[in-house]
């Protein structure tokens, strides 16, 4: 498929991934963590015309039943995306191959690399894998690294495909015990799980993120599998820890309290002391 429902683009980002890159949000997720930055981004939009009235430059309407999306006449406001009642955003356009490689071209010098991200960009397999092949078939963008950051749901059929394309793959597994998983993003971590041994042995697993929530995922027992099972699968294996923050979270997230630098400190000592040997603090501390 040669076309894809991108949320935005960024021309330059260093935090998503090693070095200065162009990074795809894709629209769409089959996840509902209650930390989510981009809630937006989760679900498709249901033209439910909420979000016209409130755009002061007029770039949305609705016609026929469905809303429109002038992105000439959008100021990035965002006042629409606040005013959607189902996470989702008006914004979202379909998108080419070629369209993406356009933005990408004159940026090309200035990047190390480009990252797909979402949403959950493996939801839209097809244009994924048409997207990163297209880049290394390309002789001016085939120097760049391609990596996608997942939540680690794609099943290894679908990994298998991008494989030959992909230069490696971030996963979240925020947390190890099922039910705190589920707690968190409101599915079952079992495909991650699957999905992190499978690229770590085939070579294609850059890292994992651990959602550090004080007296949810930084407690003992948590811990414990969590180093164990990373032990087993690799243990100089990249873990990134991420501090819990308040911002953009759903309102149930408030009552969790905001990841404090000791509480950090404190995970990373414990994951150190089982064998942990690559453990990367959050970039703020």
């Amino acid at each position: 498929m040669n076309t894809g429902l991108v949320a935005r683009t960024i021309g330059t980002s260093v935090v998503d991934g090693p070095g200065n890159r162009f990074v795809v949000f894709m629209q769409g997720c089959n996840f509902n963590c209650v930390n989510c930055h981009n809630p937006s981004t989760i679900n498709l939009c249901d033209h439910c015309g909420a979000c016209v009235s409130v755009c002061p430059l007029h770039a949305l309407e609705e016609a026929d039943g469905v809303v429109l999306f002038h992105a000439e006449a959008c100021d990035g406001c965002d006042r629409c995306v606040e005013a959607c009642p189902t996470d989702s955003t008006p914004m979202a356009l379909e998108t080419s191959v070629d369209q993406i490689l356009e933005q990408l071209r004159p940026r090309a010098a200035f990047l190390s690399g480009i990252t797909v991200s979402g949403g959950e960009p493996t939801l839209q397999l097809p244009f994924l894998v048409a997207l990163l092949e297209a880049i290394k078939a390309d002789p001016e963008l085939g120097r760049l690294s391609a990596f996608v950051d997942s939540n680690g749901s794609l099943d290894t059929y679908g990994w298998e495909k991008l494989l030959p394309w992909m230069d490696g793959a971030m996963i979240d597994l925020k947390a190890f015990t099922p039910v705190t998983h589920r707690r968190i993003t409101g599915q079952p971590n079992e495909r991650v799980i699957d999905s992190i041994r499978f690229l770590n042995d085939r070579d294609k697993l850059i890292e994992i993120r651990l959602l550090v929530i004080e007296g949810l995922t930084d407690v003992k027992d948590e811990l414990r599998l969590y180093a164990r099972f990373v032990r087993q699968v690799n243990p100089a294996l990249p873990v990134r820890l991420m501090a819990y923050r308040h911002h953009g979270v759903r309102p149930e997230g408030l009552a969790w309290p905001e990841t404090r630098p000791d509480a950090i400190q404190r995970v990373a000592a414990a994951l150190e002391s089982q064998g942990l040997t690559n453990v990367v603090l959050p970039v703020e501390l």
